[in-house]
């Protein structure tokens, strides 16, 4: 990478930041498609979020990606967001048009085109969510709008679960969103995707749920990426159910907010292969 007076700089606000694998991911997509630009970590604490996001007009900074705590703490310090980003109630993704700073949201579409990698289509399907936060707010938006059937959503905090089925109930009336407050009432129900929002799974041992209980599920997914086979994902090779873990939707919500800032096609394989080089 060669850095010049005229390289647009491109980054990414989080607290921590130390993990994550974007900078990797997007310097490497600069280079392969020859773009003069270099994609920096920036640790940004909650109480200077103001401040740097006022800095990225001051130094011209080209695209931010935002990750946790930041992506509903941010919107009230940009110009415009996007209706996804809108619905969501969060930005992971702005761009900086001449001082106009612009918000949306890639998790979700990022989310869905992963499905791919697994061959399912949502559309008029069932789907089971486990955890009621930021990434579940958006795969919820991301599924209403790809014409799902039904969501179920489940939360060990059940009165969250229930806030959140009754919010997108409200905008997506053409889809069953309800909060599920015994896991055990789905056992033999038909649960066509299963979607693990949460972060347990990651210290490798924990599971939020049995698939030896179940008898309904066809498809797993864990957004989780680190480890790669969490023990829901194990269970599920198992028991020889489609399956696959959240690389997927970091690439693909990389991709679009690579193409978001850029107005160019990624080069989503090399981006892939690097990621998948992160975690091997």
């Amino acid at each position: 990478m060669r850095i010049t007076g005229s390289s647009r700089i491109y980054g990414i606000f989080g607290d921590p930041i130390q993990h994550t694998f974007s900078p990797a991911m997007h310097n490497l997509a600069f280079e392969t498609i020859g773009l003069n630009a270099v994609y920096l970590p920036f640790h940004v604490l909650p109480a200077n979020l103001k401040e740097a996001v006022e800095g990225l007009r001051s130094l011209q900074i080209r695209g931010i990606n935002v990750t946790v705590p930041h992506k509903t703490a941010i919107i009230p310090y940009l110009d415009e967001i996007t209706l996804s980003a809108k619905r969501i109630g969060a930005v992971n993704t702005i761009r900086n048009d001449d001082g106009k700073l612009i918000g949306t949201n890639t998790d979700g579409e990022g989310f869905l085109t992963s499905l791919q990698e697994i061959s399912f289509s949502p559309t008029q399907k069932t789907i089971l969510l486990l955890g009621a936060g930021g990434s579940s707010r958006a795969i919820v938006v991301a599924l209403a709008q790809a014409n799902v059937a039904e969501i179920f959503i489940w939360n060990r905090s059940t009165h969250k679960a229930q806030q959140l089925a009754q919010e997108f109930q409200a905008e997506f009336p053409q889809i069953k969103i309800n909060a599920v407050q015994k896991m055990e009432e789905l056992h033999s129900y038909p649960i066509d995707l299963l979607v693990n929002t949460t972060s347990v799974g990651m210290n490798g041992v924990d599971s939020l749920l049995n698939l030896e209980q179940w008898s309904g599920i066809q498809h797993v997914v864990d957004i989780i990426y680190r480890p790669q086979k969490t023990p829901l994902l194990l269970q599920a090779r198992e028991k020889k159910i489609a399956s696959m873990n959240g690389l997927g939707m970091l690439l693909y919500q990389g991709v679009l907010a690579f193409e978001f800032w850029t107005q160019q096609k990624a080069p989503i394989q090399q981006m892939k292969t690097q990621l998948l080089s992160l975690v091997s």
